[in-house]
């Protein structure tokens, strides 16, 4: 069983492959779901080579954001409940929307924004109604719970059972003047003179003090081992969220 769950800052929506419950259903339809259990196709094009069979490789390769659709159906309620619901539903635009895919592969997660006209459609004498969600993923990558991993003799030794580089996040607990992270020839350098530093790889905008050598590096899938340099007495810390194509 599936069960998509869509966080807001203002409300939770709960979305299930099935109908056991012959009412006050929530529901996505049988094939209601594209775009998630898939990865989206590169961006890049390849470049035909004069005069030679086949084309040259592009130089990165990388992928567009992802789109979901579901086709679903709630029914079940009354007509005021199904109106309430359906005013749910509109209410997600302009929000940014944490999607939670639960299957068998355990909890994944996304984040995006509705993209297009739900369209609801009330059905059952207005006591419930059809609609679809396509949802854009700017992200398209799913992530799994963050893991902490603490520094120890210098080094942090990470794992990411994902299949696919994330960023990590570093953390500080104490009082920290300077740090020095290492790995595979990427270096990243940090001064200052804070307490509790956080410093996100995915921006390299400190909480506080500046970045002096900024060549921030992602884990890869499996893991790595970080060289971890602080200075001012404060315990050196990593967390990373797991990612899947």
């Amino acid at each position: 069983m599936t069960r998509i769950t869509i966080v807001t800052d203002t409300d939770t929506i709960t979305l299930r492959d099935d109908y056991r419950w012959k009412h006050h259903i929530h529901a996505i339809k049988k094939n209601g779901i594209t775009g998630l259990f898939g990865t989206p196709g590169m961006k890049e094009s390849t470049t035909s080579i004069p005069q030679q069979d086949g084309d040259y490789w592009p130089s990165r390769i990388t992928q567009k954001p992802r789109s979901i659709s579901l086709d679903c159906v709630i029914r079940g309620l009354s007509s005021a409940e199904a109106a309430q619901e359906r005013d749910r539903i509109n209410a997600l635009f302009g929000h940014t929307l944490t999607i939670i895919e639960e299957t068998a592969a355990g909890p994944r997660q996304l984040t995006g924004m509705l993209a297009a006209d739900p369209e609801p459609t009330m059905r059952w004498k207005e006591q419930g109604f059809e609609f679809g969600l396509v949802i854009t993923c700017p992200d398209p990558l799913k992530y799994g719970q963050p893991v902490t991993y603490t520094a120890s003799g210098g080094v942090i030794r990470c794992q990411n059972p994902g299949t696919a580089a994330t960023w990590p996040n570093v953390r500080i607990s104490g009082h920290a003047t300077s740090l020095t992270l290492s790995y595979a020839g990427h270096r990243v350098q940090w001064q200052g003179d804070a307490q509790n530093l956080a410093l996100d790889f995915r921006d390299m905008i400190p909480s506080a003090g500046i970045v002096t050598y900024d060549d921030a590096f992602q884990i890869p899938s499996g893991g790595a081992t970080v060289s971890a340099v602080a200075v001012g007495g404060g315990a050196v810390s990593m967390i990373v969220r797991p990612a899947w194509r």
